[in-house]
């Protein structure tokens, strides 16, 4: 298991996050939520946002970084403070 803080755009949905994806850069990030945002299908009440998260993260077959999932979550608030103070990974 790999730890990272990393720029994650995140879907909430009802208030629960349903999906996340990582980004190297906010510039990237701010891309990727304009575009979701514009192209957005469904009925519940969403909102993306950029967040700097600390993540657990994978390889997948092609060596490439993915995120399994959030480590710094309200169940964690001790996770959740160290995510904002540690530095940007990979």
């Amino acid at each position: 298991m790999i730890e990272m803080v990393c720029i994650t755009l995140l879907l909430y949905v009802n208030g629960e996050v349903a999906s996340h994806v990582g980004h190297h850069k906010m510039v990237d990030c701010l891309r990727e939520k304009r575009t979701a945002e514009k192209t957005h299908e469904g009925t519940e009440p969403y909102r993306y946002t950029c967040q700097k998260r600390l993540v657990e993260v994978g390889k997948d077959a092609d060596g490439n970084n993915y995120i399994i999932r959030l480590l710094d979550t309200e169940d964690n608030p001790e996770v959740k403070a160290k995510s904002v103070t540690e530095k940007l990974g990979g």
